[in-house]
């Protein structure tokens, strides 16, 4: 199973089995009425530390856009060119090139699923993209 938002991902697991209990959420059908509570821990997982990022990039953007650079391996003109063009937070950016880079997917397909409507906790699940490793990002941007 892939893990969302860890700084590095070891090359053992990227050829790992799928971790088959991060099943498909029902609710994320469109036939479904009410998400799981799984389901909104993720997106209120995944919003905290969007805003989180947000704040700190606010607070002090030149040394977040250097954590998320160490983190994605993406410049930070990049990131710069990239907010400019989708109209996403750098909190969305970092989200978006996590997915990208453990998925194997390029940055701008993960982009078009949000855009076309899916919650970055859909697109993890989706993918079988766990929302660990948050933990280590918030604390370099604590430090």
């Amino acid at each position: 199973m892939f893990a969302l938002l860890l700084p590095a991902l070891p090359a053992s697991s990227l050829a790992a089995e799928p971790d088959r209990s991060f099943e498909m959420n029902p609710a994320l059908s469109k036939n479904r009425a009410a998400p799981t509570t799984s389901a909104v821990n993720d997106l209120k997982a995944i919003a905290k530390l969007i805003d989180d990022i947000n704040a700190a990039v606010r607070a002090d953007k030149r040394r977040m856009l250097s954590i998320i650079t160490i983190n994605t391996d993406v410049a930070t003109m990049t990131l710069e060119q990239e907010k400019a063009r989708t109209g996403l937070s750098f909190g969305d950016i970092y989200v978006a090139h996590s997915l990208s880079l453990a998925t194997r997917k390029k940055f701008d397909a993960i982009v078009a699923l949000k855009t076309g409507g899916q919650s970055w906790a859909q697109i993890a699940r989706a993918h079988k993209v766990s929302l660990k490793g948050a933990a280590e990002l918030k604390a370099m941007m604590k430090k």
